[in-house]
Order: C-alpha cells, then sequence, then structure tokens
C-alpha cells in the first residue's frame, strides 16, 4: 500500500510535509517579531528547554504529530477482496 502524501501551500508552492527536514548543523541568521519571540519564551520556559532550537525541534515534533492519518477516512467500507486473479501482479 502506498502511503498518502499530503502537502500544504505555502506562499504558492507546494511543500510536501512528510519530506524529512535538512538536518545540516550550520547556522542561519533569523529574525521574530517581538510577540514571537515572547511566544518562543513562553514554550521555553514552559517545556524546561534549554535552548530556541529545542523550543523548535519541540514545535516541530507536535506539528508533526497532528498531522491527520489517512486511516480509518472511510470506515463503512470493508476489506479490499480480489474479483479475479490478477497474473501480472507482482507478489509480496
Amino acid at each position: 500500500m502506498q502511503a498518502t502524501k499530503m502537502k500544504k501551500k505555502q506562499e504558492g508552492r507546494s511543500i510536501d510535509v512528510n519530506k524529512p527536514v535538512h538536518n545540516g548543523d550550520g547556522r542561519a541568521p533569523v529574525q521574530f517579531s517581538k510577540l514571537a519571540k515572547d511566544k518562543l519564551d513562553h514554550v521555553k520556559q514552559a517545556e524546561n528547554l534549554d535552548s530556541y532550537n529545542a523550543v523548535i525541534d519541540h514545535l516541530y515534533g507536535v506539528w508533526k504529530s497532528t498531522i491527520p492519518s489517512a486511516a480509518g477516512m472511510f470506515p463503512g467500507v470493508g476489506p479490499f477482496e480480489r474479483e479475479e486473479e490478477d497474473l501480472n501482479r507482482v507478489p509480496y
């Protein structure tokens, strides 16, 4: 069974949310608004995290775990049964 790929639109381009992000150790400068910084500080304090990288990793993990699963989308549909044998099917 092929996994369903979820995509999200962001500024006119689609992002595959199932594809892991680059795990490099380089640094990039980032600018946040005062409100965003206060929110990051709040999460950092509430979750007892030691760095903003840890806060972002935590938030990413929470977001990733809330992506809805495609399993059970059609609960009334019964299990798949073949009507006839497919001679071209690759056995698993």
